[in-house]
This record gives C-alpha cells, sequence and structure tokens, in this order.
C-alpha cells in the first residue's frame, strides 16, 4: 500500500504542469536587489507592545514603531477577537534582525506554547533557492517556512545554485534536512508593496474587515474553481478537495473556451464567491490566461471584487517582496479580501485535501496550512516537493476561520473570557486598561481600589502588583499588573 501511495504521490509532481511566468522577458527580483533595498540588520530587540509575550499562543509580531501608526482601538480589537476564538495573544515590535536571529527567537516561545505568528509590515525576509531536476532550471525566492520549521537544518552550501555554482555562502538557503516538520503557522501581512496609498491605512481597513467577517461572516459560503487549460482534466479533483470545506463549489474547466480573462473580470469576480481558487500560469503581478486577456493586480483593484479567501494556484502570485504583489491586491487592496495562501515563485499547493479537510472542520487558516506542510513532510521531502513548495506562504491573519459562520461555530461555544490589555506592564505611574467588559483592581489584600468600563487611564496607584478582573456572561479573567515609579 506505502508503495502504491508513493506512486499517486510521484505522479503528482511528475505529471502535473508546474504553473510558471510565461512573460520570456520576466527577470524575477533577486536576493541582491531586495536586500539592497532594505535596512542593514541589526541586533533583535522585542519591544512588548500589549498582552504577555511568554506562554502566548498566538503573536503578532510587527516592525519597529508600527504601533505609533495604527489605531490601538483596532489593534486591541483584533488581540481580543483572537482571544475570544480560544487563542492567547499579544503583540510586539522587532527591530530589523537577521531572520537566524528571528527564528531562534520564535523557536524560544514554541516551546513555551508559541502555536502561530503573523508578520505585520517589513520583517525580514529569509530567502532560499531550489533546482527542478525534471526540467533543468531553477529560482531564488522568499521562503517563509523557515520561520514555520524551527528545528530543521537549513543550509547554505553554494554561491548560487546546487551544482551550477561554486560552494561558499551567499545567505540563500540550498539544502534541507533534519526534522523539517513545521512546528507554528505563520502569516504576512504586507501592504507597503501595493503603492496605494498610506500603508498603515490599508492594515487598518484590513483589521476592521478581520472584526466585520468574525462579527457577520458567511452562513451559506460559494466557491469558485477556476482551471485554465493546462490543469482543465484535473478540475473534478481540485473541486471534490475544495468540498471538504465548502458544499458549493462551481468548477469552471473546459479547455479552450471557457477560461480567459474576460470572463474571469466580468462574470466571475463579481459573483460574491466566499474562496476563490484560479489554476493559471502567473507571474507576480497578473494572471495570463489561455486564451487571455490577462488579468492585473490593478484589475482586482479597480474591480474590488466581493470575496474573502483565495488560494492560488498561481506562478510567484504571492511573492509579497515584488511591488504590485497579486496575492497582495487580493487580499489587502480590496474593501473584502482576508487571506491567500500561494507562492512567491513557480508552483503551488497540490495535494488539496490536506489542506481543505481542517479548514471544513472548523480549523483557522494557519492550522489548516500547517497541517498540509504536515502531510508534504511526512513522506520524506524529495526535490520535486521543495521545488514546487517552498515559496508557499499565507497573506492574511492566519487565525481567521473561513467555516465558522458555516458551522455555527461563533453560537456553539461557551462564552470566552474578555482579554485584559495594559499600555504597559510594568507601568510607571499611570496605565490605561482596555477590556470589552467592565473590569476592577485589586491591591494584593484583596481591596478593591479602582474600577473601569472597556478603556480607562488609571493615575495614582502606589508602587505595587495588582489584580486586575474582567468578567464577560459569566466568564472572568485575571491579569497581573506591576505598577513601578
Amino acid at each position: 500500500m506505502s508503495f502504491l501511495i508513493l506512486l499517486l504521490i510521484a505522479g503528482v509532481y511528475d505529471e502535473t504542469p508546474i504553473t510558471r511566468n510565461l512573460d520570456p522577458d520576466f527577470v524575477p527580483g533577486t536576493y541582491a536587489e531586495y536586500r539592497a533595498e532594505q535596512p542593514e540588520f541589526t541586533e533583535l530587540v522585542v519591544t512588548p507592545v500589549t498582552g504577555e509575550i511568554r506562554g502566548t499562543e498566538f503573536l503578532v509580531v510587527m516592525e519597529e514603531h508600527m504601533s505609533d501608526s495604527l489605531d490601538s482601538a483596532l489593534l486591541d480589537q483584533w488581540l481580543a477577537d483572537i482571544q475570544s476564538e480560544g487563542n492567547s495573544s499579544a503583540a510586539v515590535e522587532i527591530t530589523y534582525a537577521n531572520p537566524i536571529q528571528i527564528r531562534a527567537w520564535l523557536l524560544s516561545l514554541y516551546n513555551d506554547g508559541l502555536e502561530g505568528v503573523v508578520f505585520v509590515g517589513d520583517i525580514p525576509v529569509p530567502w532560499s533557492c531550489t533546482v527542478n531536476g525534471k526540467e533543468k532550471s531553477n529560482e531564488t525566492f522568499p521562503s517563509d517556512y523557515f520561520y514555520m520549521d524551527l528545528d530543521g537544518t537549513w543550509e547554505d552550501n553554494w554561491i548560487g545554485y546546487l551544482g551550477i555554482g561554486t560552494a561558499g555562502q551567499d545567505s540563500i538557503y540550498d539544502g534541507w534536512s533534519g526534522e523539517l516538520f513545521p512546528e507554528i503557522y505563520t502569516g504576512r501581512i504586507t501592504t507597503s508593496v501595493l503603492i496605494l496609498g498610506d500603508e498603515y491605512d490599508l492594515i487598518e481597513e484590513y483589521l476592521s474587515r478581520l472584526h466585520e467577517w468574525r462579527l457577520v461572516g458567511d452562513p451559506e459560503p460559494r466557491a469558485l474553481c477556476y482551471v485554465d487549460d493546462d490543469w482543465a482534466s484535473w478540475g473534478n479533483s481540485y473541486r471534490s478537495a475544495m468540498e471538504n470545506l465548502y458544499d458549493d463549489v462551481e468548477l469552471v474547466n473546459l479547455p479552450t473556451s471557457a477560461t480567459n480573462g474576460t470572463d474571469y473580470r466580468n462574470n466571475r469576480l463579481q459573483e460574491g464567491y466566499t474562496w476563490i481558487s484560479p489554476f493559471v500560469h502567473s507571474g507576480p503581478t497578473s494572471h495570463a490566461w489561455s486564451p487571455g486577456p490577462s488579468t492585473t493586480a490593478g484589475h482586482i483593484w479597480t474591480d474590488n471584487p466581493p470575496s474573502r479567501f483565495f488560494n492560488l494556484f498561481a506562478c510567484s502570485n504571492a511573492r509579497f517582496t515584488s511591488n504590485w504583489c497579486m496575492g497582495c491586491a487580493y487580499v489587502f487592496g480590496t474593501d473584502y479580501g482576508l487571506a491567500a495562501v500561494g507562492s512567491t515563485k513557480s508552483g503551488a499547493m497540490l495535494q488539496f485535501a490536506q489542506f481543505y479537510t481542517p479548514l471544513g472542520e472548523g480549523e483557522n487558516f494557519g492550522s489548516g496550512y500547517k497541517a498540509w506542510w504536515t502531510h508534504i513532510i511526512s513522506g520524506g521531502f524529495s526535490q520535486s516537493e521543495q521545488y514546487w513548495h517552498l515559496g508557499m506562504v499565507v497573506l492574511g491573519d492566519p487565525t481567521i476561520m473561513p467555516a465558522m459562520h458555516m458551522l455555527g461555530i461563533e453560537d456553539g461555544t461557551p462564552p470566552a473570557a474578555p482579554a485584559i490589555h495594559f499600555s504597559a506592564n510594568p507601568a510607571m505611574g499611570a496605565v490605561t486598561i482596555v477590556t470589552p467588559a467592565e473590569f476592577t483592581v485589586h491591591d494584593m489584600t484583596g481591596r478593591e481600589v479602582a474600577n473601569g468600563y472597556q478603556s480607562e487611564t488609571l493615575t495614582g496607584l502606589k508602587t505595587g502588583v495588582y489584580l486586575v478582573r474582567a468578567e464577560n456572561n459569566g466568564a472572568a479573567v485575571v491579569e497581573k499588573l506591576c505598577v513601578i515609579r
């Protein structure tokens, strides 16, 4: 049986045409070009913004000083929403440190219970290079799986590509060994590449959409499986995998005439599908339909499709280091986008059922993505799998649950204890306490010394340790607050 499974998996990678950029003049951005536009690496310094870091299950990691530019109420609401779904959460800022230092720091947090993280803003990006033995081609690309696999060995043995360059190091990973399973899930919220105005405004609009989805959602979701010519014969299997998430999946896969740029833009993007999965040769900024015309990131921005989630089987569509990254346009450049999964290079997701099944059972986006990666690694990490998948990345908040309203998750769970956030802890004198409920502050003798509702700034607290208690619908939480002078 295991031999048969290996044959079937090998067939997937040997027989499926890889999604690639059809533009003969396209030259992807290099690691050297990327680094030339970035700051020099500094030592890693982690600055808490809100919540406790150690023991936290989900961490929002922002670029340095970003919290000064974001609406604190939106950030607090986001963390409270995540916490209400059962994941303790906190936010931090980090300096522009070497990815090796960031990975080691994440490993230390994983040992204390970390399950997932989202990088907000321009957080340093690890890069890899792989060789496609079948087509004798190679690529260099951003590779966020480095931040998911926290204890595997990532090697930099070549300047250039394996067997083509020379022995040495160029800060690009080209070999993988050891225990390569994912420890955590990750996501990216990157808006600076869209060049649509202020990147922080786009992030705030995105945070508002996340909260709206958690409140309203879509109890009757529909999905579109839109398969261009090279993969048309696999359309039924792709739809079958998507039906593990949503029952209503429309398949469009008739060769030549059915799938084209005009139909996609005029008849599909405006239909209100909750989830769209385009299967199409692409580049970082466009889809190259057969027979055309192309759909660009600019079209996504202007067409403003009312869809929430995207699985982009579309070469390089999630290359979040490229200006006008199309995956970023789908998620952050519209009034509706919430999350996408795609690749920063040639290739995409395969073995889709391993991703959609956990989502259909109520898992969040990141957990489904991590489960898929676990399946990929479980049979050994072949060269074909490396080439197809090492560019995979989640764009958006990975804690979002695509099936939560369909499954009634928000109605069937017991009330969650409200989150409590402090403007600083330890606090020097004045401290702002934010929670979606009434709260009381007690000294260590149990005496109530203050109280408030939702957001209050307290002054006059003496040096010492206090217990802050908040209660909502019978669910209570207590957090320690330290005041120093």
